[in-house]
């Protein structure tokens, strides 16, 4: 197996599988922005408990975006390379035809690095002759090699776009539905017309998609192109992101270490008590995710101001923690405990930032070990095993940066419950934090790329521990590469007899009516 198909085979997995977004302009070193009416905000200090009956909310300061440096004038074409692809002279770059992955040496058996997209033009650097597989390679900014005949002259000045692409005034690169339980999906217009829906691969399927913003009217009713075929526009629901973010632990240190962010059930508000018991006087109401000091733990009771006493199950508390022994592991690192669901990452023995994150749902969806940072995806497709009972598809996630084989930071536009269970596996972040996760983490993603592979040696460490795993094993990605070969066969295996039931089932039914 080559080392691209087996890259593919770990990244096509239940939470991961890698796709493009499309190339717009825009600047990595723009600030995030929030839906126009939530401005971004990072909570700063917890303020001090309000009197009885009041409502202690937490202080909040704007995020003060960095002064991007102005970008060094474009490097003269290499007029060596130029006159052995026979280019024009008025050439400046050259420009992807297609989305190309870019390797690490001038050789398709080389490792690959990961995967430039199209439109974007690159500085005419160095080329070199290749084989009958590709014949020409050219060098690739900032790193690595591409095929020649993916590339084509271009008379402007090389450009490369960020990824994902957000639009001023927005927390996501674009909307996101989900669809209805039970909405009929189809192919195309025509399959509308003739009541013939698609297949759902389970019984019980879920959908969250992107769609076209015009809709269609056919025959009275008015439908919307999804990402996974045409849907009844009244059985698609939008999307609101959360504009909830982590604390820059820098910037702005909190209250106290150990802290803790307030949580309440109904994601409203908790009511303290002015002593360490169930029946002792209601004391200050705090807002959910108020910042608050651990100053004292008691009978299940977290003292977090003069006689306001906090239950313990209504609080996320963060504590550092020193940073495991790993030979040849990169400065920085994350750590997350499964137990509070609180994510800190370092910087050597510095915190750095730290937020509330959702785990899996089941305590074996997101395993205590020590992981690293194996790859990144602008934007990525996610979706259910075969082997699962119930299928879902969640058509682009953005900021998805993967640690093992289907388990990724990413951003989780469809709920907010961050500092809950609330995932197949992957560790799910605010828009907010999976993007500060995403630009933080090193390697740095370059502009003009939606995927980057990342070595194993030298890469970041991710500890995910919890009471019970303190000291978490070392995740054997050896082992994982030929699971994962394992698995991939039994996917297509699963894959092959489900849609052939499919197709039996869809000869002999009747068509269907669509959607009213």
């Amino acid at each position: 197996m080559t080392r691209l198909a087996l890259a593919l085979v770990l990244g096509a997995v239940a939470c991961g599988g890698g796709q493009r977004g499309p190339v717009v302009d825009v600047d990595r070193d723009a600030p995030p922005h929030a839906e126009a009416a939530a401005p971004s905000q990072v909570p700063a200090a917890a303020s001090p408990a309000a009197p009885d009956g009041a409502v202690a909310t937490p202080a909040v300061a704007p995020v003060a975006p960095p002064t991007p440096p102005a970008p060094p004038p474009p490097p003269s074409p290499n007029a060596a390379t130029l006159a052995k692809l026979e280019w024009p002279a008025t050439t400046r770059s050259f420009a992807l035809r297609r989305d190309a992955h870019a390797y690490a040496g001038p050789d398709l058996k080389s490792d690959v690095l990961g995967k430039i997209v199209a439109g974007t033009r690159l500085p005419v650097a160095d080329a070199v002759d290749g084989d009958k597989r590709c014949e020409m390679w050219l060098a690739a900014a900032p790193r690595g090699w591409v095929c020649a005949r993916h590339a084509k002259p271009s008379a402007e000045e090389p450009k490369a776009t960020a990824l994902p692409a957000v639009p001023p005034g927005r927390l996501v690169p674009q909307d996101y539905y989900s669809i209805d339980k039970g909405a009929l999906r189809y192919e195309d217009a025509e399959a509308v017309r003739a009541g013939t829906p698609l297949p759902e691969p389970k019984h019980k399927s879920s959908y969250m998609v992107t769609r076209d913003e015009e809709p269609v009217e056919i025959d009275g009713t008015d439908y919307v192109k999804t990402s996974v075929g045409w849907v009844a526009a009244t059985d698609v629901t939008k999307f609101r992101p959360s504009t909830f973010a982590g604390i820059d632990l820098v910037a702005t240190p909190p209250p106290a270490w150990p802290f803790a962010w307030v949580y309440a059930a109904d994601r409203k508000k908790v009511v303290a008590r002015t002593a360490a018991e169930k029946k002792a006087p209601k004391g200050a109401t705090f807002e959910h995710r108020a910042l608050v000091p651990v100053l004292e733990e008691r009978d299940g009771f977290v003292r977090v101001a003069d006689g306001q006493w906090i239950d313990r199950k209504s609080l996320r508390v963060a504590r550092t923690r020193g940073r495991p022994t790993i030979a040849d592991a990169h400065t920085k690192w994350i750590d997350l405990d499964r137990d509070e669901q609180v994510m800190i990452a370092y910087d050597g023995d510095t915190p750095v930032f730290a937020t509330l994150f959702s785990s899996g749902r089941r305590k074996n969806d997101t395993p205590p070990a020590i992981y690293r940072i194996r790859s990144k995806s602008s934007l990525t497709k996610m979706s259910a095993e075969e082997q699962e009972s119930a299928f879902y598809e969640v058509s682009e996630v953005p900021w998805a940066t993967r640690f093992r084989s289907g388990l990724y930071f990413h951003a989780a536009y469809w709920h907010d419950r961050f500092g809950h269970v609330n995932s197949h596996g992957c560790v799910n972040l605010s828009a907010l934090d999976a993007k500060w996760v995403y630009d933080w983490t090193d390697p740095v993603m370059p502009a003009g790329w939606s995927e980057l592979e990342v070595p194993v040696e030298g890469a970041m460490v991710v500890r995910v521990y919890d009471a019970r795993h303190v000291d978490p094993p070392v995740f054997d990605y050896v082992k994982e590469a030929e699971e994962r070969v394992k698995i991939r066969k039994r996917e297509e295996r699963l894959k092959r007899k489900r849609l052939a039931a499919e197709a039996e089932a869809a000869a002999v039914a009747p068509p269907a009516a669509p959607s009213p």
